[in-house]
Order: structure tokens, then C-alpha cells, then sequence
């Protein structure tokens, strides 16, 4: 089988999440029955029996806890590590794995899950593929400009115009590796950076100056979840569709289930109304609560409370009045506590 390299910057503070991601990488956040980049994880399953792939994680803060977990859950997988220091954009964290990449290449990010279909891959012809998704209004996204034959011709950071509406997905293949590190060191020699971050798409952008042609696909589906906001919508999404089924037996006493619902089989739940688009992890406790799109992670308890759209970090108490709210890990929140409203 030839080599696949699969190339994954996971650096970032995961900002857009706080405070979900003080003591944890976003990579890690629970996301329905699994954590966000297991979801990754699995988009590139269906090429184990195609390619030999190598995993290329870039990784920062809080770097050391991604590798702990894929040493325990993921440990038939071949990863190598490399740790960005200095967060200065996408460009520059791929740059830093140069050495080790080469030959063909799948780049993506960890807060974006794609549903799609690469049993084209071993045949492509074009030099690169770009993933993307219609959308009616893109101009809070990158967008790819497609010429004749969907061959890209440019890629434009948030659009002023709503004509081209091809959204990039975050997900790209390259045959050739070293020459998209080249392009990076292109842009960084032209110092071509917004607030001082080395985008990626301006690298893409040199190559298609070179005359590499890259395509576009359409995604099946583009699931992100880099806020609040899009991790309860994916959590529904993932829940209706993806999630192991659940089975009330694992349940305690006098409980009204809504699906979808996903409570791991080592937590209690009693006297609650759980769901719909509910997560709960590892040996949680939720007495006399009700629960609506909301994401529980391990080891926390909820008593007498009602949680809507909320996202609960690992280790946290919460009771009282009725929020909406995101807790970070291992924070006790009472009556007397301010939700934080999510936009």
C-alpha cells in the first residue's frame, strides 16, 4: 500500500470555546458520544485498507493531554508530534512538520467534521482537491473562486459579495506535499500575514500561482464545531445520526427520555427529563434535573436544575436555577450563579 499523510494543526487555545477549553485542547471537548477529534478521526477510516497513513498532529496547548489520549484510545494509530509554540497561523504550524512531509497529503483541522466520501482518492488526477460547501451567504467564510472544469483559480478570505459561494470546509488534498511546504516558505519569505498570522489559504493561493491544479468536491455534510453555538448543533446532529443508540436500561429511576439522547452506561441519572440532543459521559450523577440540548462531560453532577443549550465541562457541580451556560471543567456553580447567555 502507498503512504498517506494525514496532517492535523491542533495548537490553538480554542478561544471561541471558553471557558469549555481552560484545562482542556479543544481536540478533547465531549461531543455526543465521543470526544471532537475522535469525529475527526474516523472521517479518514475508510482509507486504512487503501494507504499506510501517518498521522501528523500539530499540537500547543495543553499538547501533552492529546497525546496521552491517543496513546490510550488510539494506539494502533502511527502519530507523530509536533508542538507549535508560537501561534502565529496555520501556514506556519504545517511548516514546522516539514521534514516529514512528502508524497501525498490530507490536511484538516480538528474542530471541523466532514462527511465524505474519498473513495476516489487512490485515482485522482488533479494536484490538489479543495472541500467544500454551497452556501447562500458566504461572507463570513473563505470561499473558493472556480473557473472552467471546477479547477479553483482562487481562494478569498470572507467575501465582500455573495457571488461565489463554494465555502472551503477546512479539509484539502495535495499529491505533493513539499510543494505546498515550499509555497509556505514563499509566503512567510513575502511576510504575507493578516494580524500577524500566516493564513493558509494565502500559501494555497501562490500555489495556484504556480499553476497547480486544484479541484473542488462537495462535502456530504460540513459539521463545525468551533463555538458554542455550532457544538450543540453538531452535538443534535451527531446524536440523530452517528451516536451508538442508547439503552434506557442504563438509566435510574422515574426518568423521562426524549431522543436522541447518548448517557454513557457508568453515569445515574434519577428522577430527571433528559433530551432531546443530550450528551452525558462517564460516571456522572443528574438527580431531579432537566436537560435539553446540552452536552454533560465525565464526572459531574447536576441536581435539581434545569440546563438549556449549555455545555458542561468534566468534573463540575451544578444546581439552582434554571441557565443556559457553558462551565468550565471542575467549576461548582449554586443558586446564586449568573448564566452566561449564548449568542
Amino acid at each position: 500500500m502507498s503512504d498517506l499523510k494525514i496532517v492535523i494543526p491542533m495548537a490553538g487555545k480554542g478561544k471561541r470555546l471558553l471557558p469549555l477549553t481552560l484545562h482542556k485542547p479543544k481536540g478533547l471537548v465531549r461531543l455526543a458520544d465521543k470526544r471532537l477529534l475522535d469525529h475527526v478521526l474516523k472521517i479518514f477510516q475508510e482509507l486504512e485498507n487503501t494507504y499506510t497513513l501517518e498521522y501528523i498532529f500539530i499540537i500547543g496547548y495543553l499538547g501533552d493531554q492529546i497525546r496521552e489520549y491517543i496513546k490510550y484510545m488510539h494506539p494502533d494509530k502511527n502519530v507523530s508530534y509536533y508542538v507549535q509554540e508560537q501561534l502565529i497561523g496555520q501556514s506556519h504550524a504545517v511548516h514546522l512538520a516539514k521534514d516529514a512531509i512528502s508524497g501525498p497529503i490530507l490536511l484538516t483541522y480538528c474542530d471541523a467534521i466532514n462527511e465524505i466520501d474519498l473513495s476516489f482518492l487512490p485515482f485522482e488526477t488533479m494536484d490538489g482537491v479543495a472541500w467544500v460547501q454551497e452556501m447562500n451567504d458566504p461572507r463570513s467564510h473563505g470561499v473558493a473562486v472556480v473557473g472552467p472544469g471546477s479547477l479553483v483559480t482562487k481562494l478569498v478570505e470572507k467575501p465582500r459579495t455573495m457571488e461565489n459561494k463554494s465555502v472551503l470546509t477546512g479539509l484539502y488534498y495535495f499529491s505533493e506535499g513539499k510543494e505546498l511546504i515550499e509555497a509556505i516558505e514563499t509566503q512567510i519569505q513575502r511576510g504575507t500575514a493578516l494580524n500577524n498570522e500566516y493564513y493558509l489559504a494565502d500559501a494555497i493561493n501562490i500555489l495556484l500561482e504556480n499553476g497547480m491544479r486544484i479541484r473542488t468536491e462537495r462535502v456530504l455534510r460540513w459539521l463545525d464545531a468551533g463555538t458554542p453555538e455550532a457544538l450543540i448543533e453538531t452535538n443534535a446532529y451527531l446524536l440523530r445520526h452517528h451516536s451508538e443508540p442508547h439503552h434506557e436500561t442504563e438509566t435510574g429511576q422515574a426518568n423521562i427520555l426524549i431522543h436522541p439522547v447518548h448517557i454513557h452506561e457508568s453515569s445515574r441519572i434519577e428522577n430527571s427529563i433528559i433530551g432531546p440532543n443530550v450528551s452525558i459521559g462517564e460516571n456522572c450523577s443528574i438527580r431531579g434535573s432537566i436537560l435539553k440540548n446540552t452536552i454533560v462531560d465525565d464526572e459531574s453532577i447536576v441536581t435539581e436544575v434545569t440546563l438549556l443549550n449549555s455545555l458542561i465541562g468534566k468534573g463540575c457541580s451544578v444546581s439552582g436555577k434554571p441557565m443556559q451556560s457553558i462551565i468550565a471543567d471542575y467549576d461548582e456553580i449554586g443558586i446564586d450563579y449568573v448564566p452566561v447567555e449564548i449568542k
